[in-house]
């Protein structure tokens, strides 16, 4: 099986403060960073049959763009959204209590944000979604950073400790190719097609 992930645009967000499930909309380089990503997609020779996003705005309208592209209905698919932040959410980095990032820094892909989720939980909402796809498949999902490290952390074997969630470009695509292990399960490896615009460094302190 054969998926494709494009991480949505630079959201427009000039307060700069912590999102994941925050519906922001995208930043004025939308055209030139979407227009960019699906022209590597078709030169990489994708042919997907299938078309998924995240429901958030970055990624919908990422999402409608390449359905005209590849003349594709978009699926809205609740299981690639973002991680939850929980009450980290609309906060400055640098405004979270200090003993929550020591705990976060402590334990990047472990740490429960309050009132939110881990990274841990996307590797079972993603996964359940991915497993739910036929082998002889070819898919493409637009969707976010947390949805895309945990493909490559609990079905390509990155270890936890190298902590890529902080590392991708706006506008990312990447290739995955799956085989199901005996328990019905997909593993398999990643391919990074195209880099877009590099993330902003995490303003943050540690305790």
């Amino acid at each position: 099986m054969i998926l494709w992930t494009i991480r949505h645009t630079k959201p427009y967000n000039p307060k700069d403060v912590c999102y994941g499930r925050l519906d922001f909309d995208v930043s004025p380089t939308f055209e030139e960073e979407s227009d960019k990503a699906l022209k590597a997609l078709v030169e990489a020779e994708a042919k997907p049959t299938r078309l998924f996003s995240s429901p958030l705005i970055r990624c919908t309208k990422f999402a409608d763009k390449a359905s005209k592209l590849l003349e594709l209905p978009v699926e809205k698919e609740p299981a690639i959204i973002e991680l939850n932040f929980g009450t980290w959410e609309g906060q400055k980095l640098t405004a979270v209590p200090r003993s929550e990032m020591h705990a976060w820094t402590s334990n990047l892909r472990g740490y429960r944000f309050p009132e939110g989720e881990n990274f841990y939980d996307i590797d079972e909402r993603a996964g359940k979604f991915l497993d739910s796809l036929p082998d002889d498949g070819e898919f493409l999902c637009i969707t976010h950073a947390g949805v895309i490290a945990s493909l490559q952390h609990s079905r390509c074997g990155l270890p936890d400790e190298v902590f890529v969630e902080g590392m991708f470009t706006y506008a990312m695509v990447t290739r995955f190719e799956f085989t199901r292990n005996a328990e019905g399960m997909y593993h398999g490896t990643f391919t990074k097609i195209h880099d877009g615009i590099p993330m902003p460094s995490l303003k943050m302190e540690k305790a």
